[in-house]
């Protein structure tokens, strides 16, 4: 697969560039996205990008910069129509909170209509219908779900993202046990218990800093591709690995806790064979 920037610019958004949108990153939930990042290119798993609530675009060009040749990212969001948003404080965030300021920060990292598709619309009021024919009928490889916190909401998004995401593909859940907004987790746990069949939790992300910066990020895989996610994430992430558990009906849950900045491996021979050892021993 192509990348359609260097690596380089994705470093350097990450440890400086991002500093300059506002949004919620930490730098804990970074750290393991780009380990899926990773994964994604060792199993040659390619597919757009989608998010739903991308704000002023902080984590939508952070997964942008892993565009492949031939991808295309989609961005989903009320923008100045919305009218109580979480994380607006001041007049001047509302001024700049549109579809028009997220234009101009993609196109400072080379983003823009050859690569996005910025769709203004409440998801709402999509089906999964909907949603494909705005995502031109093609499957996505990463979807963060970041949209309507209500409870409600999030269990709708939720659905909508396993319909548009690729059984190869991961889903991103923003604001898990966020305190600010308690029923976006019982959205998730809604999602789980009775409308899902086929996801499951793979890991949780701990919030690494201040509620202002974010919180903590649930990741979801497909049954199908789930073993080896966790596999690679472990080792790839094992500094900042804690413990696994039961969470959502599902064992094994890992959790990463961040207590300093956090450490990550790339992927090499010693990874890849140990990742092999273990998926032969659990066949």
């Amino acid at each position: 697969m192509s990348k359609l920037f260097k690596y380089d610019n994705f470093i350097k958004y990450l440890t400086d560039d991002s500093s300059e949108i506002n949004g919620y990153l930490q730098s804990g939930s970074a750290a393991l996205i780009w380990s899926i990042f990773e994964i994604q290119d060792e199993l040659e798993i390619s597919g757009n990008i989608a998010e739903i609530g991308v704000y002023h675009g902080k984590l939508f060009i952070y997964l942008c910069l892993t565009l492949n040749r031939g991808e295309r990212a989609f961005a989903f969001d009320l923008f100045e129509s919305q009218p109580n948003i979480q994380g607006i404080r001041t007049e001047e965030d509302m001024q700049k909170f549109n579809a028009i300021n997220l234009e101009f920060n993609l196109a400072k990292f080379g983003l823009g209509n050859e690569n996005v598709t910025i769709i203004t619309a409440n998801t709402q009021d999509l089906e999964p219908k909907d949603l494909l024919y705005h995502l031109e009928s093609k499957k996505v490889r990463i979807f963060s779900v970041d949209g309507d916190h209500s409870r409600r909401g999030v269990r709708h998004d939720l659905n909508l993202a396993t319909a548009a995401t690729d059984e190869s593909g991961v889903i991103i859940v923003d604001d898990l046990f966020n305190s600010l907004c308690p029923s976006n987790t019982e959205g998730i746990i809604d999602f789980f218990s009775t409308d899902n069949q086929n996801w499951e939790p793979i890991a949780i992300a701990a919030s690494n800093g201040p509620i202002k910066t974010g919180a903590a990020k649930l990741f979801v895989a497909h049954k199908s591709h789930a073993i080896k996610y966790k596999a690679y994430l472990r080792l790839l992430n094992r500094e900042d690995y804690k413990i696994s558990d039961t969470f959502l009906g599902q064992e094994n849950v890992m959790i990463f806790d961040f207590q300093n900045k956090p450490k990550k491996y790339r992927i090499d021979d010693t990874v890849r064979q140990s990742v092999a050892n273990f998926l032969k021993e659990i066949v």
